[in-house]
């Protein structure tokens, strides 16, 4: 049940109650799902590890981020607001770490995403192909009356920029990859394919250029690890070549002139961040500052919540993408003949053999207590009872082959990469997205665990040490951005 809820909490907010739920929403169906969720999930999370992971604290962190910013700038009535404004995004990352035990929870949960986003992709091309240009799935860009004037594909709620609609196609494109079959192409041929077809032709629709960017970034990042980099930099470089004549812009430059504007924009978040170091002007109040927004995810995050903030975002994302590396990249650990030869010897099976040392290892943790004098008993089901929670909570996670969770990480890897390649260019650090992203790797890495494929997490002061370093490096990279385009000449 937890799970169900958690899938229609997230389907809720990306359709838009209004949407999913009609006149229902004025009772805000959102915030009782939410609470449902949460009570169904309650037993999970008390025997769940998710107070070890180091991201639980860098969401706590962030959370005293929201509320402190609204503190130091006076506007003490924007604090709730600004709370169950990033509550609801945050709080999707422990719905899915306690809720998802399997694979197959993790393609439920990309099934949501995708069956959002091709409603919004069908409804939006079928109004542009009918002139319905005041359809909501439509936004309009250029002058009006202007030969410049086109319209681009947008989702609801808060994908209804076509920029974040497409952020959240392109992060999903290898997603789709968990449905892969090898040795099913049937499968593979017409489900996964036409769905990864039908995400592409949303992104065209959006005419997003960051979106663009990231999908040659995924491109290359996927096909290096097949074929060589080389290679792989000639098919990125086909893929523009081939998405510039399709018009994918809509006719917009793909240039840092074209992007002048949004330079501009980086340089008012500089000047909020030295006027506003520690706590920033207040959460989501950039706009009161600029005509538009930051368009950069990391100038956005520390303009608003200041350095204390955007080291917390830092903590949680830095993480989140060790994590999905050190996973994909893990060495399978494959047995040598020599293991067949002696588990043939002694009568056990290839697929028995972590049972069976699993039920070894409880049974010198019977013994051992025993010796501290705590009565065991010597049935079964008594000594079951004996174990402790966390290891009955790992031994419910779905033992998956170790090429496939290496697999499987790779492509969170690749989805990430194209996530943070598109948000360079947008103002999105606090979507629900990048949380549920997170959860899900650790959801994969916990599976690693169980396996000992993977080292444990990070050393909370060694990610604090990290996250401070990354938070001040990443401010000099658009920093130094910046002043490469001012010395450019480009106004």
């Amino acid at each position: 049940m937890g799970l169900f809820l958690t899938l229609l909490y997230i389907f809720t907010a990306y359709m838009g109650p209004q949407t999913v739920w009609g006149p229902v929403a004025e009772f805000h169906i959102e915030i009782i799902l939410a609470a449902l969720a949460l009570v169904a999930s309650l037993h999970g999370i008390q025997r769940s590890t998710v107070f070890t992971i180091p991201q639980t604290y860098a969401l706590l962190g962030m959370c005293s981020a929201v509320i402190i910013s609204g503190v130091m700038t006076g506007w003490l009535g924007s604090i709730p607001q600004s709370f169950f404004g990033f509550i609801p995004n945050a709080f999707t990352f422990f719905l899915i770490v306690v809720n998802c035990r399997t694979k197959r929870h993790l393609q439920w949960v990309i099934a949501t995403f995708f069956i959002v986003s091709a409603h919004a992709i069908l409804r939006g091309y079928a109004a542009l192909h009918a002139g319905d240009y005041l359809n909501p799935y439509l936004m309009p860009q250029g002058e009006e009356g202007s030969l410049s004037r086109f319209y681009r594909l947008r989702g609801m709620a808060f994908i209804n920029d076509p920029n974040d609609f497409g952020q959240v196609l392109v992060s999903l494109v290898p997603c789709m990859f968990f449905f892969w079959k090898k040795g099913n192409p049937l499968r593979n041929f017409f489900f996964v394919v036409p769905a990864m077809a039908l995400l592409i032709f949303g992104m065209y629709l959006t005419h997003s250029r960051g979106c663009m960017l990231a999908l040659l970034a995924v491109i290359l990042f996927l096909s290096r690890r097949k074929i060589g980099t080389i290679p792989a930099v000639i098919i990125a470089g086909a893929g523009f070549a081939v998405s510039s004549a399709l018009n994918w812009s809509g006719g917009r430059d793909v240039s840092v002139e074209a992007g002048a504007g949004r330079m501009e924009a980086w340089a008012v978040g500089l000047d909020l961040i030295k006027s506003h170091p520690f706590f920033g002007v207040g959460f989501d109040r950039f706009g009161e500052f600029f005509f538009i927004t930051a368009h950069n995810t990391i100038i956005v995050c520390a303009a608003e919540l200041g350095m204390y903030g955007l080291f917390w975002w830092v903590m949680f994302v830095l993480p989140t993408i060790r994590d999905s590396i050190v996973c994909s990249a893990s060495k399978v650990n494959t047995p040598t003949e020599d293991d067949f030869s002696y588990e043939r010897s002694i009568g056990v099976r290839r697929e028995d053999k972590i049972d069976l040392t699993w039920r070894e290892s409880r049974s010198m943790e019977a013994d051992s207590a025993s010796t501290v004098g705590i009565a065991v008993a010597e049935d079964a089901p008594a000594r079951a009872l004996a174990v402790p929670a966390h290891l009955v909570t790992e031994v419910e996670d779905e033992k998956l082959p170790q090429e496939e969770i290496q697999r499987i990480s790779g492509l969170m890897l690749a989805s990430i990469i194209g996530y943070f390649v598109a948000g360079w260019f947008l103002s999105r650090a606090y979507i629900m997205t990048l949380f549920i992203y997170g959860g899900m790797v650790q959801v994969i890495y916990r599976m690693a665990l169980a396996q000992e494929m993977v080292p444990p997490r990070m050393k909370v002061p060694k990610i604090v040490q990290y996250s401070f370093v990354g938070a001040i490096g990443l401010i000099i990279v658009v920093y130094i951005m910046l002043r490469v385009e001012h010395m450019m000449g480009v106004h």
